[in-house]
């Protein structure tokens, strides 16, 4: 790990000043979206992921002041939603799903995920195709089994395949999910006897050679008629991939030389999972199994030794959709000798809230020990992670070679 000269805690000693944040924790029913109560947190550490599932961790504290608001009721694991407000805007939203007790404190540990997670609990349980004859009732879902071919469409059928069962809808809307089509066709079936989960099931649809990427975003619908803010939760895709390029965003985090923002940084190389060939394998057993090999012709040929991996794809049958999930997986093994992490400050620019997951920066680090000549590259943020505690916030973005 390369430290700067100074880290937050230091900044906050040596006089640097940094604005303070206004966070508010809300606690909601996850059905109905009411607020059950408004609480202090302790030790907050919540995160974003692309086309991931971010989390929170953090302690509430059961004390007088907290009792009357009753915490225990609040935060039921498995039916809370909590929101992260900081400063009138929300950045993280999702379910509380485990607590415990602190060790020699009066207070309990949560730990929670974004609302992407209840789709993990979700499961395909009658098989949903776009092939008509793989199934018995050809309307289209939710009242048939048919799913529209787009991948777009496949995803919002998914969605809306779990909302229509009893308890199956938490506040999510699925309204961006509908035209315009992304147009990009695909023959996918998901049996109900697999039991597919529905998050894993539109991961690997997004994960696709020409896939997309997509999230579930929430934060305030704006006052209006002097009725008060509402939230809202709602899935959407970006496509051909979410964020801005580095020359779109104008982000540059520095290390180094006035104003920098980046406190520490660890920037690996790893080729343990670099791949210049991947087979995918399918269902399907025996010389009966769907397979699918891409190779790296541009790197073997340029000196590459040839380095394989093998990922299965349970549940796919269609060979146009695994020889689309082994590319993708290629191009990401690619790019999997780099993911570097850099801890930066959340108020100096670029302030947390300027990126998003998705975004390409320039990442430069003047010339030190390590790097005589300094470093510097476009990388995207494929994770954001924030620590809100006393003093000045940290940010831990993690990233990808673009």
């Amino acid at each position: 790990m390369a430290n700067a000269p100074l880290l937050a805690a230091d900044l906050a000693a040596a006089g640097a000043e940094f604005p303070e944040h206004t966070y508010t924790y809300l606690f909601c029913d996850l059905m109905t979206d009411v607020v059950l109560a408004e609480l202090p947190l302790s030790d907050v550490t919540y995160s974003t992921e692309l086309n991931g599932i971010g989390t929170l961790r953090a302690s509430i504290p059961y004390t007088d002041e907290t009792a009357p608001l009753d915490p225990e009721a609040a935060s039921t694991p498995g039916r809370t939603a909590l929101y992260v407000d900081r400063d009138g805007v929300i950045v993280w939203g999702g379910i509380i799903w485990t607590r415990q007790p602190n060790s020699g404190s009066s207070s309990k540990e949560i730990q929670a995920a974004e609302f992407l997670s209840y789709y993990q609990r979700r499961y395909v349980k009658t098989t949903l195709s776009t092939d008509t004859s793989l199934i018995i009732n050809t309307g289209y879902v939710p009242d048939g089994q048919r799913l529209y071919p787009d991948q777009k469409y496949v995803m919002w059928s998914l969605l809306n395949y779990a909302h229509t069962q009893t308890g199956g809808q938490p506040g999510i809307s699925t309204a961006l999910l509908t035209a315009p089509a992304h147009g990009i066709t695909r023959n996918v079936t998901y049996f109900g006897y697999e039991r597919p989960e529905i998050y894993k099931a539109i991961s690997d649809l997004a994960a696709a050679d020409d896939g997309f990427d997509f999230a579930i975003e929430c934060g305030w619908n704006p006052a209006a008629n002097n009725v008060a803010p509402t939230r809202y939760r709602r899935a959407r895709t970006w496509y051909p991939r979410r964020g801005r390029t580095a020359s779109e965003s104008g982000l540059v985090f520095a290390k180094g030389g006035q104003g920098a923002s980046i406190l520490s940084y660890d920037w690996p190389e790893d080729g343990t999972a670099m791949a210049t060939e991947i087979s995918g394998l399918g269902d399907g057993t025996g010389e009966a199994k769907v397979t699918s090999i891409a190779q790296d012709t541009a790197r073997l040929a340029s000196g590459w030794p040839l380095l394989e991996q093998v990922t299965t794809y349970d549940g796919v049958i269609d060979q146009v959709q695994l020889t689309g999930l082994t590319a993708a997986e290629l191009a990401a093994r690619g790019q999997a000798q780099t993911q570097p992490v850099f801890e930066v400050s959340a108020d100096t620019d670029p302030q947390f809230g300027s990126y998003a997951v998705g975004d390409e920066a320039l990442f430069v680090i003047d010339p030190e020990p390590t790097a005589p000549t300094g470093r510097s590259g476009v990388l995207r943020i494929v994770g954001i992670e924030n620590t809100s505690s006393s003093g000045p916030e940290r940010v831990r973005l993690t990233c990808v070679a673009v």
